[in-house]
C-alpha cells in the first residue's frame, strides 16, 4: 500500500521531468540548426580506441575514424555535458503503463542512508523478471539519469541527490527533493550490475552482496550502500565523452594505454640502441706482449 501511494507521486514527478527533457532537447536542436557548422576541436575517440588515439597522436598519425566527422558536426541536444562531441545516450520514451511500472520499481528500490533495500531483493528480482526492459534496456537507466539531472538543474543544486545533501532552494518543494532521492536509489539498482561487472545482472549481484563472503563482495556491498554505482552512472550521463574515452569497462581502456605506452618505450629504446649503441661501446685494450710476460 505504501508503494502504491508513492507510485502516483513518482509518476507525476517523472512526467514533469520528461516534459522538461523534451523541451530541452528541442531547444538544443533549434540552437544547432541556427549555428554555422565549424570544424570540431575535440574529436571523439578514434576507431583504435583511447590507446590507439593516444599513440597515434604521439606519433603524429591520424587515428580518427570515418565516423568522427559525423560526431564532430553534431552538438549534444541535452546540454548537460560540459565538453566534447559525443552524443548523449538515448533515453527511453515510456508509455503511460511503462511509466507506472517504472515508478513502482523506483519506490521499491529506494532506501535512506543508514538503511538498505537488500531485504527486498526477492521482490526486486521478481519485478524485473516480469518487466525485463527495466534491466535489459540501457535507455531506461539513461531516462532515470536524465530525469535526476534535470531535476537537479532546475533546483539549482550541484550535488547528487541524497536525503542529507540535497540543497533545496525556495522554489523546490520537499516532495521534489524526495522524488529525486528515490530516483537516485533506483539508478543505483540498475547501474549496479554493469558497474560490478556481473554478467548475470541483478541476480548475480544480489547473490554476491546480500551475504558477502569475499573481500570483493564486501567491497561491492559497501559501494551499493553508499550508492556509488548511481554516482558513476549520473556522472557518465552528464559527461558522455568520459564514458566514450574508456568504454564500458573502466579498466580495460587504461590497461590498453599502459600496455601500448610500454611497447612504445621499448621500441624507442631499441632504436636508440641500434643507432648509437655500437658507437659508444668501448673497445677492449690490447695488452702488449711485454706486459703479458
Amino acid at each position: 500500500e505504501q508503494f502504491l501511494q508513492l507510485q502516483d507521486q513518482i509518476v507525476g514527478w517523472l512526467r514533469r521531468q520528461e516534459l522538461q527533457m523534451e523541451r530541452h532537447d528541442r531547444e538544443g536542436a533549434e540552437r544547432r540548426a541556427r549555428q554555422p557548422k565549424e570544424p570540431s576541436i575535440v574529436s571523439p575517440p578514434p576507431s583504435g580506441g583511447l590507446a590507439g588515439g593516444l599513440i597515434g597522436g604521439m606519433l603524429g598519425l591520424d587515428g580518427g575514424s570515418s565516423s568522427s566527422h559525423a560526431f564532430g558536426a553534431e552538438d549534444r541536444s541535452s546540454g548537460f555535458g560540459a565538453y566534447g562531441n559525443t552524443p548523449p545516450a538515448p533515453w527511453r520514451r515510456v508509455t503511460k503503463e511503462e511509466r507506472k511500472t517504472l515508478a513502482m520499481f523506483v519506490a521499491m528500490s529506494h532506501f535512506d542512508d543508514g538503511t538498505t533495500n537488500l531485504d527486498r531483493h526477492p521482490q526486486l528480482l521478481d519485478f524485473t523478471r516480469h518487466n525485463r526492459w527495466l534491466e535489459e534496456d540501457p535507455a531506461t537507466l539513461e531516462l532515470l539519469c536524465r530525469a535526476h539531472n534535470t531535476s537537479m538543474r532546475l533546483s539549482g543544486s550541484g550535488k547528487p541527490a541524497s536525503e542529507e545533501e540535497t540543497v533545496r532552494p525556495a522554489r523546490e518543494s520537499a516532495e521534489d527533493a524526495r522524488m529525486r532521492a528515490m530516483c537516485f536509489s533506483c539508478i543505483n539498482t540498475l547501474a549496479g550490475p554493469r558497474k560490478a561487472r556481473c554478467a548475470g545482472g541483478l541476480l548475480e549481484l544480489f547473490t554476491l552482496i546480500c551475504t558477502p563472503e569475499t573481500d570483493k563482495a564486501r567491497e561491492l556491498r559497501v559501494k551499493w550502500q553508499r550508492k556509488e554505482f548511481a554516482k558513476d552512472a549520473v556522472f557518465e550521463s552528464l559527461f558522455p565523452d568520459a564514458r566514450a574515452a574508456v568504454g564500458d569497462d573502466d579498466d580495460s581502456g587504461w590497461g590498453e594505454v599502459w600496455m601500448l605506452l610500454g611497447l612504445l618505450v621499448v621500441m624507442i629504446g631499441a632504436i636508440v640502441f641500434f643507432i648509437w649503441g655500437p658507437l659508444s661501446t668501448p673497445q677492449p685494450v690490447k695488452r702488449s706482449a711485454a706486459n703479458a710476460t
